[in-house]
C-alpha cells in the first residue's frame, strides 16, 4: 500500500470527502532486472537494506521524509554511499583487468616486433646474392709467387759466391729481402692509376735496382757479358715484380677469405630463412594468437564488469530520483493536511 491509498483510506474513515481533483502521481520507475552476468555473490551484510531494493518502500520513505520536512541530501548521501560499496569490487575487478590487457598488449607488441624484424631479416637474406669470390686462383697465385721467390732467392745465392763464397748465404738473405720487400703501400706504381711523384717512384724502384746492381757487379767478373746483362735484367724485374706480387696476393686473400667466409654464411643463413626461421615465426604467430585469445577472454569479462558497474550507477541515479520524486510530492501535498493527518501517515 503505497502513501496515496494510505491518504485515501484516511480520510475515507474520517468521513472527509475525497478531493474532486486527483492529484496527478509520478510514474513509477522500474528498478532494472539482475543483470546475466554471474559475479561473485555480495556478503551477507553487503546486501542491500529492505527500503533500498523494495520499490514501495522506497517510495514510504521518500513519503515520510517528504511530510516530516526533514533534509533530503542525508538520505541521498546513505543511498550514494551504499551503492559505492557496491560498485568498489567491480571497480577492483576492471582496474585488474586493464592491467592484465596492458601486459598482454606489451607482450604482444614485443612478439609482434621480433615477428616483424624477422620477416625482414629473412626476406633480405634471400633477396642477397652472394659475391663473386676467387679464393681459389688467389690461392694457386700465392703458391706460385712463393715459387718464384725462392727460385730468384737461388738465383742470387749462386751469384754473390763469387764475391763471398764464405757468406753467401746471409749476403744472399739481405740482398734478396732488400730487393724483394721495398712496397710500402697498398699497390705497386706498375700497378696504380694514380700520379706517380719521383719520391715514390725512387722508393720502390731504387732499392730493387741497387740490389740487382749489387748481384751485377758480382757475376760480372765471371761470366760474359750478355750472360751479366740477363742475370741483371732477370733479378731486377724478379724483385720489381714478384715481390710486389706475392704482397699483393696475400692482401687479395685476405679479402677473398673475407668473401668467401661471408658467402658462407649466406648460405646458412638462406637455408636458416627457409627452415629453422620459418618454424621460428609459426611460433610467434601461434603464440600472438594464444595472447589475442586469452586477451579477448579478458576483454569479454571488462565489458561484463564495465556493464555492471553502468548499471549499479544507472540504477543509483534511479533510486535517487524516484527517492526524490515522491519526497517532493509528498512535500507539495504537505499544506493540505493537518497535523494529526500527517502523523498518522507517518506512522
Amino acid at each position: 500500500m503505497n502513501w496515496f491509498q494510505k491518504i485515501k483510506r484516511y480520510f475515507r474513515e474520517e468521513g472527509a470527502p475525497v478531493p474532486t481533483e486527483e492529484i496527478p502521481l509520478p510514474q513509477a520507475v522500474a528498478l532494472p532486472e539482475t543483470p546475466v552476468l554471474v559475479l561473485p555473490e555480495p556478503e551477507e551484510e553487503d546486501a542491500f537494506p529492505h527500503w533500498l531494493s523494495s520499490e514501495d518502500t522506497l517510495r514510504d520513505e521518500g513519503v515520510i521524509y517528504g511530510l516530516s520536512g526533514t533534509d533530503p541530501q542525508e538520505k541521498v548521501s546513505i543511498i550514494a554511499s551504499i551503492y559505492k560499496k557496491h560498485t568498489a569490487r567491480y571497480i577492483r575487478t576492471q582496474e585488474e583487468l586493464t592491467e592484465k590487457i596492458g601486459e598482454l598488449n606489451l607482450v604482444l607488441e614485443k612478439k609482434n616486433t621480433a615477428l616483424g624484424e624477422l620477416t625482414l631479416k629473412a626476406a633480405d637474406v634471400l633477396k642477397r646474392e652472394p659475391h663473386e669470390e676467387n679464393i681459389l686462383r688467389v690461392a694457386v697465385g700465392l703458391i706460385l709467387s712463393l715459387g718464384m721467390c725462392a727460385g730468384n732467392y737461388f738465383l742470387i745465392r749462386e751469384g754473390i759466391r763469387y764475391g763471398f763464397p764464405e757468406q753467401s748465404e746471409w749476403i744472399a738473405w739481405g740482398v734478396f729481402l732488400t730487393g724483394m720487400f721495398s712496397l710500402y703501400y697498398t699497390t705497386s706504381v706498375i700497378h696504380s692509376d694514380d700520379r706517380v711523384t719521383w719520391r715514390r717512384a725512387l722508393e720502390e724502384l731504387g732499392m730493387p735496382l741497387a740490389a740487382s746492381l749489387f748481384v751485377l757487379v758480382q757475376v760480372l767478373p765471371h761470366m760474359a757479358w750478355y750472360k751479366s746483362v740477363g742475370f741483371f735484367l732477370f733479378t731486377f724485374f724478379a724483385f720489381l715484380i714478384s715481390g710486389k706480387l706475392l704482397l699483393g696476393t696475400l692482401a687479395r686473400l685476405k679479402k677473398e677469405f673475407r668473401l668467401f667466409k661471408n658467402n658462407r654464411e649466406l648460405r646458412k643463413e638462406k637455408t636458416a630463412a627457409g627452415t629453422d626461421w620459418k618454424y621460428d615465426r609459426e611460433e610467434l604467430e601461434r603464440d600472438m594468437e594464444k595472447i589475442r585469445l586469452e586477451k579477448w577472454k579478458i576483454v569479454s569479462v571488462l565489458n561484463e564488469t564495465e556493464a555492471q558497474i553502468n548499471r549499479l550507477n544507472a540504477d543509483k541515479e534511479a533510486v535517487i530520483n524516484l527517492f526524490l520524486s515522491e519526497y517532493n510530492l509528498a512535500r507539495d501535498y504537505k499544506g493540505r493536511l493537518s497535523g494529526s493527518q500527517i502523523s498518522k501517515i507517518i506512522r
